[in-house]
C-alpha cells in the first residue's frame, strides 16, 4: 500500500492523510467526492498541510472544495484551515456553533456553517445528505460525528480513535487495546460515552473512520459494544472482581503487556523485560513466568517499567492501572501514588496564591468551615458527598452491630440523566440533580439523611421507619417527582432499596462486610429498577418478589372521581400508574413511557381512544400493548368498532373494579410469564 498516494477506503471515500505520526497520534483527514460535491473531513494540523493538500490535490482542485467538517476545533484536527484558505478553499466550514467560536481564534476568514442550526445535515448537489451526530463532550462539548448514507460510512472524529506507535491504515488485531487507552485518557466518563454510542445503533454502520488511529471495517458491532461498556474519564464505578479467580497479579501485569504491545511493539516490550525476573515469551506477546512471589509481582513490574522505559509508559497506563486496582480491591503500585502525591503538591502550589488572598479576608474559624465542606459536600447539589457516605455506613453499621435499630437504605437516580445532558449540556443536567435534591428534601422524613454518590445517584438512609413505610413514601415520592415542574423536561427516578434486617448473622459484627454487602445490594437493585424500563421501585434481587411495580399502567380518561378510583385501585395492586388527561397527552406518554398495558375512556377528548389504537397498531413498537376499553356507551356499534381494531376487554362504566383487576391481574401475569 502506497501511503504517499491518496487511500480509497470506499467508493466515493478517500483517505488524503499523512503517513507519519506525532507522539503515538496518527491524524486522517478524509476526502467525499460525490454528485459533483468534494468535501473534506477533518483536514488536519499545521505540521501536515502539505501533504494532505497534495493528496487533496491529485483528487480536486482546492479551490473547487465545496465545505469543510470539523468534527471539533482541536489544532491536530483543524489548525490548517487558514492554510487552506490561503490555497484557494473559499466554501463553508461545518461543524457546531460551539465549535465555530474556537476555531475562529485560528484566523479563518470563511464563513462558518453551524450544523446545529440546520438540522444536524448538510445537503450535497446530488440531493443526498450528511448526517451529523451530535457527541457532545467526547472530547469538546460541541463534538460531531458525520454519517455517510450511501457508503454507509461513520466518519467518527476523536471516537473510536486509538494511540499506537505500531500503525496501520486498516485496523489489524488488537486495535481496540490502543482504542481503549485513548478513551481511557480522553473521553471524560462512561455516562456521557454510553449514550452516544447507543444512537449509533440507528445506522447502518459499515465503516468507521477515526481521527486518530486506524480505519474500522470489521467487527463494527464490536467495537461501538466495546466503547458502550468502557469505563472511562475521572467517573469510574467498577464493579468488584476476585483477584485470584482472574489469575492473580501475573494476569493483571499480562493485560497492561497486551496494552503496550499494542501500542509500543512487542520488540519494545521484549526489551523492557529481557533479563529481568519477568521471562517474556515473544510468541504469545505475553509473560510466561516469573519468580517473584504473588504480593511483589505488582509493585516489582511497575518499578521496572519506569527504570527502563521511564515516566511516559507509566502515565499512558494510569487510568487501567487504577481502575483494575479498584476493581480488585488491591492497592495501586507504589510508583502510581507517588504520582498522585506530585500531582496534588502541584495543585497545592498552584492555589497557594489563592489561599494568601483567602487569608486577607478570612478568620481562622471559617477557612475551617469552607475546608470541612470542600472535604465532605458536593459541589453541585450541596449534599454530603461519596466519601461522607461512607463513613456514615460505617458508623450505622457500628450502631446495628450493637444491637441498634435497623435502618433502610435507598439508591435513587435519574432515568433520563444521560439524554438531559446529550441534549441540553451538562450545566442543565448538574441543574436537574440540584433541583432533584431539593425536592427530596423538602419531602424525606426529617431524620432521613440525603447523599449524592457516584454519578447522578442519590442515596437516602432512613432510620426511623420501618420498611413498609419505607416503601410506601418512596413509591409517592417517584409520583411527586414524575409530576414535579422544577425539571427542564418530565424526569422519572428508578430507586434499589436494602435493609439492614436482610444482613445475615454470619458477617454481622464484620463492618466492612456490613457496609459493602448493604451499599452493593442496593446498587444492584437500582439497576434491575433502571433493566425494568425505569421508574421503578426494586426492594428485592429477586425479580419475582418486585410484584406488579414491574408493570406500568397509563390510564387515559378525564379528571373525576371514577378515574381517582381506578388510579387508587391500580396504585394499591402495586402498579405503577401513569395518568393522561385526554388522547393527545396519551399519545404522548406512550412514547415516554412505555406502559404495559393501556386502560383508557372511549369519549375522550382531542384524539379519540379508537383513533390512538389504531395509531398504536400501526408502529411494531407498540402494537403489542394490551389495550382495555371502558364507557357508559357500550352497544353493537361502540362494541363493533372495538373489535376492528382487537380491543377484546370493553368494560361497562361505572366500572367493577373487581371485573378490571382480575383482567389487569391476568395480563400481568401473562407478560411476567413471557418475561420469564
Amino acid at each position: 500500500m502506497d501511503l504517499s498516494k491518496p487511500i480509497p477506503v470506499t467508493e466515493g471515500l478517500w483517505w488524503v492523510g499523512s503517513g507519519g505520526t506525532h507522539n503515538n497520534l496518527q491524524c486522517n483527514p478524509y476526502l467525499l467526492i460525490q454528485g459533483g460535491s468534494a468535501i473534506l473531513f477533518d483536514p488536519g494540523s499545521v505540521l501536515d498541510f502539505d501533504t494532505v493538500a497534495e493528496k487533496v490535490s491529485l483528487l480536486v482542485p482546492i479551490a473547487e472544495l465545496e465545505a469543510i467538517v470539523c468534527s471539533h476545533q482541536d489544532p491536530d484536527l483543524c489548525s490548517s484551515l487558514p492554510l487552506f484558505e490561503k490555497a484557494g478553499f473559499s466554501g463553508p466550514i461545518c461543524c457546531h456553533k460551539r465549535a465555530a467560536a474556537i476555531i475562529t481564534y485560528y484566523g479563518v476568514q470563511n464563513p462558518f456553517y453551524p450544523i446545529d442550526l440546520h438540522e444536524y445535515a448538510y445537503t450535497l448537489k446530488d440531493g443526498t445528505s450528511i448526517t451529523f451526530i451530535f457527541a457532545p463532550y467526547l472530547h469538546f462539548p460541541g463534538a460531531i460525528m458525520s454519517y455517510l448514507p450511501i457508503q454507509k460510512v461513520l466518519v467518527s472524529g476523536d471516537l473510536f480513535g486509538s494511540v499506537t506507535s505500531q500503525w496501520h491504515l486498516f485496523a489489524e488485531s488488537g486495535y481496540e487495546e490502543g482504542m481503549k487507552a485513548f478513551h481511557e485518557a480522553y473521553m471524560p466518563s462512561h455516562d456521557i460515552l454510553k449514550p452516544v454510542m447507543d444512537q449509533l445503533e440507528h445506522y447502518d454502520i459499515k465503516i468507521i473512520c477515526p481521527q486518530h488511529g486506524s480505519i474500522i471495517k470489521t467487527e463494527i458491532p464490536y467495537h461501538i459494544q466495546l466503547l458502550r461498556d468502557l469505563p472511562c474519564g475521572i467517573f469510574l464505578d467498577p464493579v468488584r472482581k476476585n483477584l485470584m479467580a482472574a489469575g492473580g497479579h501475573l494476569a493483571l501485569c499480562n493485560q497492561i503487556v497486551k496494552r503496550y504491545v499494542a501500542m509500543f511493539g512487542a520488540k519494545e516490550v521484549r526489551e523492557a523485560l529481557v533479563k529481568s525476573s519477568f521471562v517474556f515469551n515473544a510468541k504469545n506477546k505475553a509473560i510466561q513466568s516469573t519468580k517473584l512471589a504473588e504480593q511483589e509481582m505488582w509493585d516489582a513490574f511497575f518499578d521496572l517499567i519506569y527504570e527502563r522505559k521511564g515516566m511516559g509508559w507509566i502515565t499512558v497506563v494510569a487510568p487501567a492501572v487504577e481502575l483494575m486496582s479498584k476493581e480488585y480491591s488491591i492497592a495501586l503500585p507504589d510508583i502510581f501514588r507517588t504520582l498522585v502525591f506530585d500531582a496534588i503538591r502541584n495543585l497545592d502550589t498552584q492555589d497557594s496564591k489563592m489561599q494568601e488572598l483567602e487569608s486577607a479576608r478570612l478568620n481562622l474559624e471559617e477557612k475551617l468551615k469552607h475546608m470541612e465542606e470542600s472535604l465532605y459536600k458536593d459541589a453541585v447539589t450541596g449534599l454530603y458527598n461519596e466519601e461522607f457516605h461512607r463513613l456514615f455506613v460505617h458508623e450505622a453499621m457500628a450502631t446495628i452491630a450493637e444491637g441498634g435499630k435497623a435502618l433502610t437504605f435507598l439508591m435513587v437516580s435519574i432515568d433520563n440523566l444521560s439524554t438531559i445532558n446529550l441534549d441540553f449540556g451538562s450545566a442543565e443536567g448538574n441543574a436537574t440533580l440540584r433541583n432533584l435534591a431539593m425536592v427530596m428534601k423538602q419531602h424525606i422524613e426529617p431524620t432521613s439523611h440525603l447523599f449524592r454518590l457516584s454519578g447522578g445517584v442519590l442515596g437516602i438512609h432512613c432510620t426511623h421507619l420501618d420498611k413498609d413505610e419505607v416503601i410506601r413514601r418512596a413509591d409517592a415520592m417517584r409520583t411527586i417527582i414524575a409530576e414535579s415542574e422544577f425539571f427542564i423536561v418530565p424526569i422519572t427516578i428508578s430507586i434499589g432499596m436494602f435493609n439492614t434486617d436482610e444482613i445475615p448473622q454470619s458477617i454481622m459484627g464484620d463492618l466492612d462486610q456490613m457496609a459493602e454487602l448493604t451499599t452493593q445490594t442496593a446498587r444492584y437493585r437500582l439497576k434491575l429498577a433502571q433493566k425494568q424500563g425505569g421508574g421503578m421501585l426494586v426492594h428485592a434481587s429477586n425479580t419475582a418478589n418486585v410484584g406488579n411495580t414491574v408493570f406500568t399502567i397509563l390510564l387515559i380518561d378525564e379528571p373525576g372521581l371514577g378515574r381517582d378510583i381506578i388510579w387508587r385501585a391500580l396504585q394499591q395492586n402495586h402498579y405503577r400508574v401513569v395518568v393522561a388527561d385526554n388522547g393527545l397527552q396519551g399519545r404522548r406518554f406512550v412514547e415516554e413511557e412505555r406502559p404495559d398495558i393501556i386502560i383508557s375512556e372511549l369519549m375522550i377528548p382531542k384524539v379519540s381512544a379508537l383513533t390512538l389504537r389504531k395509531e398504536l397498531l400501526a408502529k411494531p413498537s407498540t402494537r403489542k400493548i394490551p389495550f382495555l376499553l371502558m364507557s357508559s356507551i357500550k352497544n353493537e356499534s361502540t362494541i363493533g368498532r372495538a373489535l376492528e381494531v382487537n380491543i377484546s376487554h370493553f368494560f361497562w362504566r361505572p366500572v367493577m373494579l373487581v371485573e378490571l383487576l382480575g383482567v389487569v391481574n391476568l395480563i400481568a401475569n401473562r407478560l411476567q410469564i413471557q418475561g420469564s
